[in-house]
């Protein structure tokens, strides 16, 4: 027994010494080991985080906090001190609100400041930035933050709401850091991706993750995006409109949308292609907006049971699904029910062919567009209109009102006793009210909101269009302004001097 335990005991002891020659062998090679503690980063890991903070260090002066506010018009919310019975009895015993009230004179309005965020990333030393469409739609006011704490006021010179892209521009205080437009084309699944912007309003902030897809068509809000880039680098409300970057500090994407409960992220965010953003840059800038032909029809694929039943020998070409009035394909002769093989001499194989290519067709043109009805082609000739957000929405084109006048970046048309619901004024009102105020103009300037109504400038009433024609033409911004208005049927006074 004695001796099984000095065998045991010097069996122990040559083992730690064994064990204890080749940690310190190890640490010889390795001078940075801690012994027991833990090993060190390999030397790739190192370059990685280096090429992740160089990459962040470069772009992040190229980023920008966009803050938008948007002025709304609402109904007064129910007032318990000044309510009327009726109401109550609605609220507590069907958990409803009462039934509107008819008569436009008895609701009450007032307006009021939403707020909005997003990001963006500076494109051009002369004070360019792309960001999404979405992120400053409808602002009446833009303020540009960079990542020095410099703000500047923005305006909108471009936007796309078919892709969901706009231009913004700043006029620069000094040298601007511009941000380099990669080629999304040659992105991998799987290649590294870095996004950085301004998250629930946490400026400068970044993550990292990966391409996770490249997808074909994705839809969100109503919205259908081609090729979004699929990623798991983290992407939350205010992301919107920053730039994704590849490990070289180069832009591939500007970050969109999100799929996660509550708007928060799980892993599943989406960036539009800067490629596809390349294409639109020039007229965004210079026009304002990108022309596209519209065709005037909703369409849908063909299964095998409808081209069978409608004398196709194979599956091909879209079915028109329903002719909107008055457009191009209405104008033409095109009927429900139709199947689309060829436009403009390409073979249509599927909804996105025929959408990309009546979409990159200059608006005007004169198409030939083969149809297949009644067991037979028949050809007609289409004249495209213009593709506008509000076709596709269905709001009526508005048509330009004569009777208006523009002045310092606003304009306003007669105020009519129509006009006075929707207001919040007596219908007995004299004056004209400012149906527009450009972002960052004078106008917005003087705290002025639309649905204001000019009564009176510097005590020159402005009862008429003409009225108010004349009372400009006297004023001096150095010596003042004094404005009478009615404000959701409150009448204040607003001044203004340089």
């Amino acid at each position: 027994m004695e001796n099984l335990r000095k065998n045991l005991f010097w069996t122990v002891m040559v083992l730690g010494i064994v064990i204890l020659a080749f940690i310190v062998g190890r640490s010889q090679r390795n001078p940075n080991m801690s012994l027991g503690i833990h090993t060190s980063a390999s030397q790739e890991v190192l370059n990685l985080q280096e090429a992740f903070v160089n990459v962040v260090d470069e772009l992040k002066p190229a980023v920008v906090s966009i803050y938008t506010k948007q002025v709304v018009k609402e109904v007064v919310p129910f007032n318990f001190f000044f309510s009327d019975p009726f109401e109550n009895f609605f609220d507590e015993f069907f958990g409803q609100p009462a039934p509107q009230r008819k008569s436009p004179q008895q609701r009450q309005y007032r307006q009021r400041e939403v707020p909005g965020a997003g990001s963006g990333v500076i494109i051009d030393k002369d004070g360019y930035i792309l960001t999404n469409y979405h992120v400053v739609k409808n602002a009446n006011k833009i303020t540009v933050k960079l990542s020095n704490d410099k703000e500047y006021s923005g305006k909108v010179i471009g936007k796309d709401a078919r892709t969901d892209l706009a231009v913004v521009k700043i006029k620069p205080r000094g040298k601007l850091t511009v941000a380099e437009l990669g080629d999304s084309d040659k992105i991998r699944v799987g290649d590294w991706a870095i996004a950085i912007g301004s998250p629930f309003g946490l400026e400068q902030t970044v993550t990292v993750g990966v391409v996770s897809a490249k997808r074909q068509n994705f839809e969100v809000e109503g919205i259908r995006y081609k090729d979004f880039i699929q990623t798991d680098a983290s992407i939350n409300r205010g992301n919107s409109g920053g730039p994704l970057v590849n490990i070289h500090g180069q832009v591939i994407g500007i970050n969109t949308a999100i799929i996660g409960p509550m708007g928060g992220s799980v892993g599943v965010g989406f960036a539009i292609p800067i490629n596809n953003a390349k294409k639109i840059l020039d007229p965004l800038i210079t026009k304002g907006k990108v022309e596209r032909g519209f065709l005037g029809v909703k369409i849908d694929k063909i299964d095998d049971v409808f081209a069978k039943q409608s004398g196709l020998k194979s599956k091909t070409g879209v079915v028109v699904v329903e002719v909107i009035p008055g457009l191009a394909a209405d104008k033409a002769g095109i009927k429900r029910g139709d199947i689309i093989l060829e436009f403009d001499g390409k073979k249509i194989d599927s909804v996105e062919k025929l959408q990309d290519v009546v979409s990159e067709t200059a608006p005007s043109k004169k198409v030939k567009t083969v149809i297949w009805r009644d067991n037979s082609k028949k050809t007609f000739s289409v004249i495209l209109t213009e593709w506008s957000e509000d076709i596709v929405t269905g709001k009526p084109e508005s048509k330009k009102d004569e009777n208006t006048a523009k002045w310092l970046g606003l304009e306003v048309k007669q105020f009519t006793d129509d006009m006075a619901g929707e207001l919040g004024v007596s219908a007995s009102e004299k004056g004209v009210v400012i149906v527009e105020i450009e972002s960052g103009s004078k106008a917005e300037d003087m705290g002025l909101y639309v649905g204001d109504i000019v009564r009176a400038i510097n005590r020159k009433k402005t009862t008429t269009i003409e009225e108010f024609k004349s009372a400009i033409e006297k004023v001096s911004l150095k010596e003042g302004i004094l404005f009478d208005i009615n404000r959701n049927g409150s009448l204040i006074y607003k001044t203004y001097i340089e």
